[in-house]
């Protein structure tokens, strides 16, 4: 099954980080068939993905358009939060190799870079692949690795950080941060295939809780912090910290994507 994925409208706002950090979190996400795009609807804007770079300090976003054939990529950095651009490209026909499927895209008809989805089926455990692993992303001349966890429920960013909300191997949730303003650019290999760097913050025994309009993730931690994702089905989402009840942070996701894992 495919991940959801959404891009939200809406003005970020900065916040400060709190004073302590604790533990992370888990959530699960995407299925492992090759990517299908769907267009836009009324109030949400679907993305394809977005590739949270673990060897260089930016975040790729490939957001769907009207077009199948075409994609919105916005490039952020991370040290700024700043866009640094936005372009509609092209996506050429996929070329499979060494179980890669290699995407080219295009702009203006001319070779632009290419995204790289490694064939899940080939893991060291393909059921813990909840999300397509896009493993890497070519732009002109520089190439970037992606983070990829396994058994991921939830991956964002916001303006601040990017979170992974994953469930380890009994299917208990971690909630997983890594803070922008300490970018780490060193990967890390992890089991079942997973790419990512230090962590900032990490929380388990996380609880999740659905409503009608969405879903929420909580997950208590030490000295009074907890940390709250509130995801809805509008595609708008919030990170919210909490030190003895008292909201002390809170921002807006820019975008985030959903998976789950396979029904096979």
């Amino acid at each position: 099954m495919r991940a959801l994925l959404f891009l939200v409208v809406a003005a970020l706002t900065g916040c400060g980080n709190p004073t302590s950090s604790a533990p992370a979190a888990t959530t699960r996400a995407a299925a492992t068939d090759p990517p299908t795009r769907t267009a836009p609807t009324p109030n949400q804007s679907q993305i394809w993905f977005f590739c949270d770079g673990i060897d260089a300090p930016v975040v790729y976003l490939f957001a769907n358009t009207s077009n199948q054939n075409q994609t919105r990529f916005i490039e952020y950095d991370k040290r700024s939060g700043a866009t640094v651009r936005s372009l509609d490209l092209q996506l050429g026909e996929g070329d499979g190799a060494a179980g890669s499927i290699y995407t080219p895209l295009l702009q203006n008809g001319q070779d632009f870079g290419h995204v790289r989805q490694v064939n899940a089926g080939n893991f060291e455990t393909p059921a813990a692949a909840y999300t397509t692993p896009y493993t890497s992303v070519q732009i002109g001349d520089r190439n970037v690795e992606c983070r990829w966890l396994p058994r991921t429920r939830v991956a964002a960013f916001t303006r601040r950080r990017s979170f992974v909300i994953h469930e380890d191997a009994d299917g208990d949730l971690i909630y997983t941060t890594f803070d922008f303003a300490n970018a780490a650019t060193q990967p890390i290999d992890q089991s079942d295939n997973g790419r990512s760097t230090a962590f900032s913050v990490e929380v388990r025994g996380g609880q999740e809780s659905v409503r009608p309009d969405g879903s929420d993730f909580t997950f208590p931690a030490r000295d009074g912090f907890s940390y709250h994702i509130s995801l809805k089905n509008d595609g708008s989402g919030q990170l919210q910290v909490l030190r003895n009840g008292a909201q002390v942070q809170a921002e807006p996701l820019t975008a985030y994507i959903v998976g789950q894992a396979s029904q096979d």
